[in-house]
């Protein structure tokens, strides 16, 4: 078999795992993709009309370690319907700041969200282009949180102030002192009902806080 590309509708396979998986997103060195199901002989997510109807999320990994350590079998480019569902242009990672934490209450606009976020000087992010999200917040203990609806002022994208905004509102109920994350972002996670699900977290994303406690923990035995 060749070896691992990693692009959209990829499908690759873990050297100790014979079930393949499928990319349907890929973005600042993350994949994020779908697994083969033996019991139903289909991807997991293969019925869009069932994944409409719940939260899904899904398995994220960095794009060089599925170079590393997959193999490439086959290209199965996704259907227009699964381009419209899964939507592949929209990024992994939004509006990461080091220096920032999360606000216990909100700032009262947009305006006032990006003066804050550029006076930090936190570098500022592109518009988000959808509609409408999902804003995952995190408890203070670091669990995630039900899921808020929040739609775009103009109708079809987010700057990326008004969502630093929307989300401060989103995530203000459950900041306490000493929260478990570092800095401020938000980061796709996958869907629910549908419509693209993103999570507040910190400065890195909760995939790349693992990778960073394993190498630390392998630096210290």
């Amino acid at each position: 078999m060749e070896p691992a590309r990693v692009e959209v509708g990829a499908v690759l396979r873990w050297a100790h795992d014979d079930r393949p998986f499928r990319v349907l997103a890929c973005d600042s060195g993350v994949a994020m993709y779908d697994t083969w199901w033996p019991h139903v002989g289909n991807w997991g997510l293969a019925n869009l009309d069932e994944v409409k109807k719940r939260r899904v999320n899904y398995y994220v990994v960095t794009t060089s370690t599925v170079a590393e350590k997959a193999t490439f079998v086959r290209s199965e480019p996704l259907t227009e319907a699964e381009i419209s569902l899964h939507r592949p242009d929209l990024p992994f990672a939004v509006a990461q700041c080091q220096v920032l934490s999360w606000p216990g209450e909100a700032p009262e606009s947009a305006e006032a969200s990006a003066r804050g976020w550029r006076s930090a000087g936190c570098p500022e992010a592109g518009a988000l282009g959808a509609s409408q999200v999902y804003l995952l917040p995190f408890g203070p203990r670091g669990g995630q949180r039900a899921g808020v609806r929040v739609k775009a002022d103009n109708g079809t994208s987010f700057s990326w102030a008004e969502l630093v905004w929307k989300a401060s509102a989103v995530q203000a109920p459950f900041v306490r002192a000493g929260g478990s994350a570092q800095g401020v972002g938000i980061y796709r996670s996958g869907l629910n009902r549908g419509i693209p699900a993103y999570y507040l977290w910190g400065s890195q994303s909760l995939l790349h806080d693992q990778i960073a406690s394993h190498a630390h923990r392998a630096g210290t035995d």
